[in-house]
């Protein structure tokens, strides 16, 4: 049982801490270079404005979810750490999805939504696998 249960403490680490790395390395890709974003996505022309909304809205909140998700796994809050780190992959996910069934296929968007969800199903089976706390409603 003790073996089981390190097992997925493991496991729940192991998924917090990749997408946590993940979502930082996205923060500092656009803030580094946002008009490789825009480009990626073939938005030929861009202001300094904009670049600028990339880095801060973009990269700053993708730094705020890596940096909320380390924070809560210091504090032992490890389903906390993967709901934040899962429910805005899951978010994205369905946005895109929405976005191909409303305004055309792209592969680029299938490809990410794909990785998307990936992520978001790893953080979110970590938070269903997680024991109740003693005391929680059942």
């Amino acid at each position: 049982m003790m073996n089981q249960r390190a097992k997925l403490s493991r496991f729940r680490t192991a998924v917090i801490f990749v997408t946590a790395i993940t979502w930082a390395a996205f923060a500092v890709w656009l803030g580094t270079s946002p008009a490789a974003l825009l480009t990626t996505f073939g938005v030929e022309a861009s202001s300094p404005t904009m670049l600028t909304e990339v880095r801060a809205f973009y990269g700053g909140v993708e730094l705020a979810i890596a940096a909320a998700m380390i924070a809560l796994w210091w504090r032992g809050e490890l389903f906390a750490s993967l709901l934040i780190g899962g429910l805005p992959l899951f978010g994205s996910a369905c946005g895109r999805l929405c976005g191909l069934a409303l305004d055309g296929y792209s592969q680029l968007h299938l490809g990410l939504a794909t990785l998307e969800l990936v992520g978001a199903s790893l953080c979110l089976f970590g938070c269903f696998i997680m024991p109740k706390r003693r005391g929680d409603v059942t």
